[in-house]
Order: structure tokens, then sequence, then C-alpha cells
């Protein structure tokens, strides 16, 4: 579970209204994750529910929801502000009443079957093992038997080889955003940030209950897999 604290710091009122403004700059990287999310999830079925947890501003409901109109979406979030806007942009673009809000964490959310779940940019903030899995295995128990998963987050070992090489181009990828105190990025993996490989974050998907897991993206630092529900 997320210090409450470290919520109100980085996804309180304040900073939600500037959110979806922030990384503007360097807006592709959604883009590309949101074009694989199109594409895997394009095989579901017209009338498909899709789990969006850590849903934020609702920036992944935003591109799907148009595309997709028989689509219906829950979306949870432990920030009452960010989901308040997510909320306010399905109103304004006329899905709202495809859509569920759920303040709070997800082993808190209603265990409705689903048939895809997306997760971007939320598990790295569980630096603990343990507890990244269990966040998964809280997905897992929400999808239907196939269901599938596309899950993206930082991922970046202090000991791989390429662990310096990556940092310094992910962080340079940031100050096309804005400035940045470098040494302080640096020290929150480990801390605030999970400091798991590749690897390890697909051993975690796996044993959570996911099959024909794929590390299917790479963007620097970020790391993308696709899954589906064993």
């Amino acid at each position: 579970m997320l210090d409450p604290s470290l919520i109100e710091r980085a996804f309180g009122p304040a900073r939600a209204a500037l959110y979806d403004d922030q990384f503007a700059p360097i807006g592709a990287i959604k883009d590309l994750i949101h074009l694989m999310v199109r594409v895997q999830f394009a095989q579901l079925p017209d009338n498909a529910h899709i789990l969006v947890v850590g849903a934020g501003t609702g920036a992944e409901v935003r591109v799907l929801a148009p595309l997709f109109p028989g689509w219906r979406f829950t979306l949870v979030d432990p920030a009452p502000a960010m989901l308040a806007i997510a909320r306010r942009h399905a109103e304004a673009e006329g899905f709202a009443d495809r859509c569920e809000f759920h303040v709070g964490y997800l082993d808190s959310a209603p265990a409705v079957e689903h048939d895809a779940a997306l997760s971007v940019l939320v598990s790295h903030f569980l630096a603990d093992a343990r507890e990244r899995q269990d966040y998964f295995e809280h997905i897992a128990e929400r999808l239907v038997v196939g269901g599938l998963l596309f899950n993206a987050d930082l991922s970046a070992a202090p000991e791989d080889p390429a662990y310096e090489s990556v940092m310094e181009l992910w962080l340079r990828m940031l100050e096309h955003a804005g400035p940045i105190d470098r040494d302080a990025y640096r020290g929150i993996f480990g801390r605030v940030v999970a400091a798991h490989g590749p690897s390890q974050v697909q051993r975690i998907i796996e044993a959570a209950g996911f099959v024909d897991t794929a590390n299917c993206l790479q963007i620097a630092a970020i790391r993308g897999w696709t899954a589906r529900r064993g």
C-alpha cells in the first residue's frame, strides 16, 4: 500500500490539476503505450469490461472509450483528486455512463470479473516484491480466465550491467519535460520506486497467476508486459 503522504504530495489536488499537462513534452511515450494497449485489446468482445488500476486522470479510458463504444470501464485509484478529474473528463466527453469510479485500493474494489486489465506506471510504487505480487494477484482475481493484462512500469535494477546507460537515457528523457534533481531521482529507486529489473517483474507477474507473459515494450527505463490470466 502506498504511503498516504506520497499520494498527497504526488497526486493531491494541487498536482492533480497539473497532471495532464505535466509530461506533455514526452507525451509520445503515453501514445506508444496506448497503441500497444489498443492492439492487444482489439481481440476483446464488443461488450468487454475493462479494469483500469491506478486510473489517475483517466488517460487510457479517454483513448479507448471512443474507439470501443460498447466497452465498460472500472477505474480504481487511491487519489480522490485524480479520480475526480477522470470523472470530469468522462462526463465532458460523453462516456461517464460506461464508467464506475472506485476511490481506494484494488483490494477494496468489488470482485467483479473483467475481460482485461490495465496497469500503467502503477506497480513500480510497490518496492516490496511480495506486496507487488499481491497487487497482481488482486488483478488476476478480478479477471475472467484468459483475461488480458497490459502492464507498464519503470523497471531498472542497479545490479544490471545496463542500468547506468538506461538510467542516463531516462533522465535525459525526463529533462525534456522540465528540470529535475538527478540525484534525488536516482535515490528513489529501491525506496519509493521498486528496483526490480525486467526479469524479476516478469517473475512477479507470473507468480500472481498470469501466463504467456511477454516483455513487449521498452522506452528507456519504462518496460511493458502483455499477459493473460491462467
